[in-house]
């Protein structure tokens, strides 16, 4: 009979076993809101997910000075860094004689060496 036993094994239905990779069981979870304040948290989660830079108020654009440019400007690039102003106007350094180079001279930190631009160091 052993002998018969490896035979008679794929002819007995198999049985499979299936597990969800999710269970509906409760897990922790914080409380559930009232139907109106779930409805509020939603709207207010679309709002927030509209950025606020391309829908200025009403209150905003009356408030904007149409008429000053240079006030607009500021506006525009208020996240860009400028730098220092040029030392020199022109493509030759007067001091150096240099063609095309930098119109800022770098500062030198400490004795490790570190060669500054407007605060920001470079290796070079």
């Amino acid at each position: 009979m052993p002998r018969l036993l490896p035979h008679l094994r794929p002819l007995k239905p198999t049985l499979l076993l299936l597990r969800p990779y999710s269970s509906l069981r409760p897990r922790p979870a914080p409380p559930k809101l009232p139907a109106e304040q779930q409805a509020e948290f939603e709207r207010l989660q679309r709002s927030a997910a509209v950025s606020a830079a391309f829908q200025p108020t009403p209150e905003e654009q009356q408030k904007t000075p149409n008429n000053n440019n240079n006030k607009e400007e500021e506006d525009v690039n208020q996240g860009l860094f400028r730098g220092a102003k040029p030392e020199f106007e022109g493509d030759k350094n007067p001091k150096t004689g240099e063609v095309g180079g930098p119109k800022n001279e770098p500062l030198r930190w400490g004795a490790s060496g570190d060669w500054s631009y407007n605060g920001r160091v470079t290796d070079f």
